[in-house]
């Protein structure tokens, strides 16, 4: 009886390794490309799009469970199926499902129930869309039978993005989805993705994935398209003109040394995607000057490297020690030679000391009032009401706001994406005349609606996952591609949005990550 039994539970397994495959396909790949009327209705059809993927996927597992109750015992699955989930569940599993509960109780105890479950006041991220998630997470870290081809076909998904929004830089238009917008919103829309800041979010994963994948990979044909790829992520996320696609980059350029430079071949490599990056750099500053009276032109925080006069001599140098890197390589056969831990110990007091250098610098312009030291630059590290868009104003009176709840509030929050009715009184009138309904920044956004315990535990579950992923690095390079995509997201998230656009593919990369860690 035992025997059949568990027979049936892997056939029930093997059928929904498929419908979570067809899944995995319609989100990775479908929801980044899904349009329907142009920019009008992009975030409401992108959300319905996923909502619909994921509740078939759930109802069918349901009916396909249900179906095989005909077949064996409904008591001998509950004992087995249910203490099993339990048994198996993994530090991060338990952490999304706290997560998940304080919503529920955030929802439960918020003043405007209605609007918590919902979030038709805010981006719609309220308690149904984050059931989903976490159902979307549990769903495909326990059935998706991994491949990598299903990696790639995210990645690909990515490029056709990335081109798309490439073409907008060249005020292209090619499918007319700007035409009918008015002519002050026309440029902060771009690709199949909308907002210029969630469209470089999201190239910032597909630049993470696609770069980390050149990095590691052997093969002489996949390295050319995998190159190709980081050469056409690395001209959308610059073209994209948002300023968070330069934490994306710092991120991956500050992170990815840790991996690679434990060898020869890894230090090679990294030297070749920085001399790629600085080469794409040179170019669009070449684009800007001979074809300014055809592209939008560099406002963002990249203009700082665009500008430099010496950029083509940074250039000459780096690909001119790569090709002394690879001539010794060859000369003395030492292709993989191993460093081991002493240049990544070197690089990390490297990285500590740009950290501390920064840090010093926002203490000595916004506390020291040392502000004139630093002159173009105190843009962006002057933390004011106008910082960033107007972002310095929304933390400030968010962070006032949250000091004023109750002690129950601080810990669950105000009520899953209520954040613009907790500040719509206390922001009415601002100089700015806008409507505040997210903080522009995940974190503080998930502090407001969700409370201490909320992030406490969002936070908690990224980071383990990012542990995870980094724990099995040297037996699968497409889950540390993963784990860099999750590393990039989470980095830009202090200066964007969590919205059904780009978010859900965070959670599918968290389940197909999962996935792999937990079945070997």
């Amino acid at each position: 009886m035992t025997t059949n039994i568990y027979k049936n539970v892997n056939n029930k397994n093997n059928f929904l390794s498929v419908v979570v495959g067809i899944y995995v396909i319609l989100i990775g790949g479908g929801l980044p490309l899904i349009v329907k009327n142009r920019y009008f209705d992009i975030l409401l059809i992108k959300y319905y799009y996923y909502c619909f993927c994921t509740i078939t996927m759930f109802l069918v597992a349901v009916g396909y469970f249900l179906a095989s109750r005909i077949k064996y015992s409904f008591i001998s699955i509950k004992r087995h199926g249910i203490k099993s989930f339990v048994n198996n569940l993994s530090l991060l599993d338990i952490l999304v499902l706290l997560y998940w509960l304080v919503t529920i109780i955030s929802t439960i105890s918020s003043d405007y129930i209605y609007e918590a479950f919902w979030g038709n006041e805010g981006r719609l991220t309220g308690l149904f869309l984050i059931t989903w998630y976490v159902v979307s997470y549990f769903y495909v870290s326990r059935f998706w039978n991994y491949k990598v081809w299903y990696i790639d076909l995210i990645l690909f998904s990515g490029i056709l993005v990335s081109l798309f929004g490439i073409t907008d830089y060249f005020n292209l238009d090619i499918f007319r989805f700007r035409a009918p917008m008015i002519s002050e919103q026309r440029f902060i829309f771009t690709s199949t993705i909308g907002n210029i800041n969630t469209y470089t979010a999201y190239v910032g994963i597909i630049t993470a994935i696609a770069t980390v994948l050149f990095a590691t990979e052997k093969n002489t044909l996949k390295i050319f398209w995998y190159y190709l790829c980081v050469v056409i992520c690395f001209f959308a996320i610059i073209m994209g003109v948002s300023d968070n696609a330069y934490l994306s980059l710092a991120a991956l350029f500050g992170f990815l040394p840790i991996y690679l430079f434990k060898n020869s071949y890894g230090v090679k490599k990294y030297l070749i995607i920085l001399a790629t990056f600085f080469t794409v750099t040179q170019c669009i500053d070449w684009i800007n000057i001979f074809l300014k009276d055809h592209v939008l032109g560099i406002d963002s925080a990249f203009n700082v490297v665009i500008s430099f006069a010496n950029l083509h001599v940074i250039v000459l140098i780096l690909w001119s020690i790569v090709a002394v890197l690879h001539y010794y390589d060859i000369k003395h056969n030492r292709q993989y030679a191993y460093y081991g831990k002493k240049i990544v110990n070197v690089w990390l007091i490297f990285l500590s000391l740009i950290i501390f250098g920064l840090l010093f610098v926002l203490y000595d312009c916004n506390i020291a009032g040392n502000v004139g030291r630093y002159s173009k630059a105190s843009n962006y590290i002057l933390f004011n009401d106008n910082w960033g868009t107007h972002r310095g104003y929304i933390w400030r009176n968010a962070i006032e706001s949250f000091h004023k709840l109750s002690l129950w509030k601080k810990l669950v929050g105000y009520g899953p994406e209520t954040f613009g009715i907790l500040l719509l009184k206390k922001t009415a009138k601002n100089p700015y005349n806008e409507l505040f309904d997210s903080a522009h920044n995940e974190y503080l956004h998930t502090l407001i609606t969700v409370g201490i315990l909320g992030l406490t535990f969002y936070v908690s579950a990224l980071i383990t996952f990012i542990k995870n992923c980094f724990d099995v690095k040297y037996k699968n390079t497409y889950i540390l591609a993963i784990a860099f995509g999750v590393i990039c997201y989470s980095v830009q998230a202090f200066v964007n949005l969590n919205i059904p656009i780009v978010t859900p593919i965070l959670w599918l990369l968290l389940g197909m990550g999962s996935s792999k860690i937990n079945n070997g």
